[in-house]
């Protein structure tokens, strides 16, 4: 038997290899150059109708995520630090103008209960499974939290099915609406556990970080500046969840100033700084205040234990000129004055003006309800979709759809929704995640490692003392920044693992 017995002819040569390919580059070429003309000329004839506009969108950024599943992880981020979730009353920044998080049922014709921000979630957790999939020495990790965050998000599966099966007047918008910020958490957790390994996709991180949270802080300058000169007195110049990320810049920049740190990234932090406080004030929000001041003590602890002299020194000094700022500014009124607002009105609510009195009433109402709610199903609370149950009716909230369902007290929400496991599984995330940051600020190395380790401790601070008396587990913005931030514990803990200068 002879080779030629296999043979179909004579092989083709290098040129006319080369003139096959070149026919076939143009031919796709072709067929794409009129795909691309059909599309272009459906979207002119229809108007720019989202039928057509949306799954091209979505074809290429699904493309986009399965080569880059980072990307989606960044984008996500970035968009929760920049766009608003919901609309600051009587302002129209470009930022809320996008329906980031918008189903998109509510700005369009297409019968889709999905926002933006959800497809995108979905796509990069696809296209990150996908790599698992084609990848398969690369093992997927849960992190120092995976289990907490997966216990809290699995309980909130349970009050689902709760919602469901107790009937009645259940809301299917309201339980996705419920639905999403437990999810969010988990999602970009696992995926920035898994996806950031590198200090580079670090360094970005903290880039969008800084810098969002600058912009956001300049844009307060601005919305109030416009209120400033509208025809009527508006009641904030950000969204409500905005403090949360201005609380958590301005800690960090304490932090690097005690820690002595001179890197670009401290600089930033040193330059946004004025810029915040400004903002912070401007916001007239008293729980950024409060929330501030929680930060601080915990940061005043663990920095201790790096820096015990230049610590008590910087807050020794910063205590006594509180104390004597809140002599002068007890019964003064005005921006400089807001902070004391926060203390004085904890400890006579009589001195709180009209509003934050009128606020203070709702909420102890809302207390009551909620009280008498969880007396009447402790463990399991009414479940997502359902409304919680009054014992006396409070005037409604015509600007939030969903005010019979979630609770400005967050973190009563969680029972009222997830049972009493989920509020367990709350308080067990709550505090790992703060031992765990903790470990790790005093094992790090280097002080910009330390300075990165602060940020998740200083985050869920914050954010339990704002949900308290916020929305702010509900929040889909508050949610992503917390899991992404959260997800960097398992980036530290390998630095503390290679490391042969960590302390152990």
């Amino acid at each position: 038997m002879t080779i030629s017995a296999y043979s179909t002819g004579a092989w083709r040569s290098a040129d006319a290899l080369a003139r096959a390919a070149m026919v076939r580059r143009g031919l796709v070429m072709a067929g794409l150059g009129a795909i691309t003309v059909g599309y272009a000329a459906a979207v002119v004839a229809t108007e720019g109708s989202p039928y057509f506009v949306l799954p091209f969108v979505g074809a290429l950024a699904g493309l986009v995520l399965l080569v880059w599943p980072r990307l989606g992880l960044y984008a996500l981020f970035a968009a929760a630090l920049l766009l608003e979730e919901w609309g600051i009353a009587g302002l129209e920044p470009i930022t809320g103008q996008l329906h980031f998080f918008q189903n998109v049922s509510g700005y369009s014709p297409i019968p889709l209960r999905l926002s933006a921000a959800d497809l995108l979630v979905i796509l990069t957790l696809v296209a990150w499974l996908l790599r698992r999939v084609v990848r398969a020495n690369e093992p997927g990790r849960l992190g120092p939290v995976g289990w907490p965050i997966l216990a809290y998000g699995a309980f909130f599966g349970v009050g689902l099915g709760v919602g469901i099966a107790r009937g009645g007047d259940w809301n299917l918008s309201a339980a996705l609406a419920e639905l999403r910020g437990p999810l969010y958490l988990c999602v970009t957790y696992l995926l920035t556990v898994n996806l950031v390994r590198d200090p580079r996709h670090v360094s970005i991180l903290v880039r969008l970080l800084v810098v969002l949270i600058a912009v956001k802080a300049v844009q307060g300058v601005f919305n109030y500046i416009e209120m400033t000169n509208g025809p009527i007195w508006l009641e904030a110049v950000t969204a409500h969840e905005d403090v949360v990320f201005l609380d958590l810049l301005l800690a960090l920049a304490v932090g690097a100033f005690v820690l002595g740190l001179r890197s670009r990234f401290a600089t930033a932090l040193y330059l946004t700084t004025p810029i915040v406080i400004v903002t912070d004030l401007l916001t007239q929000r008293r729980v950024a205040f409060i929330a501030m001041a929680a930060a601080f003590v915990v940061l005043a602890v663990l920095l201790a234990s790096a820096q015990p002299r230049r610590t008590l020194l910087l807050f020794g000094s910063a205590f006594a000129c509180f104390l004597v700022y809140a002599v002068i500014a007890w019964d003064q009124q005005g921006l400089l004055a807001q902070p004391i607002r926060a203390l004085k009105g904890a400890i006579d609510p009589t001195s709180l003006n009209a509003r934050d009195l009128s606020s203070n009433w709702w909420r102890e109402l809302e207390n009551a309800n909620i009280a008498y709610t969880l007396k009447q199903v402790p463990l399991t609370g009414v479940g997502l979709g359902q409304q919680y149950l009054f014992l006396r009716e409070p005037p409604e909230l015509s600007n939030f759809v969903y005010w019979r369902y979630m609770t400005h007290d967050a973190v009563l929400w969680v029972w009222l929704k997830a049972g009493i496991a989920g509020f367990v599984a709350f308080w067990a995330l709550v505090s790992q995640s703060a031992i765990v940051a903790a470990s790790l600020f005093k094992r790090l190395a280097t002080t910009e490692m330390k300075l990165l380790a602060l940020v998740p401790v200083l985050l869920i601070t914050i954010q339990v003392v704002f949900s308290s008396v916020d929305l702010g587990l509900t929040y889909s913005r508050n949610m992503i920044v917390l899991g992404v931030m959260l997800g960097l514990t398992a980036y530290l803990r390998d630095q503390v693992r290679t490391s042969p200068a960590a302390v152990r």
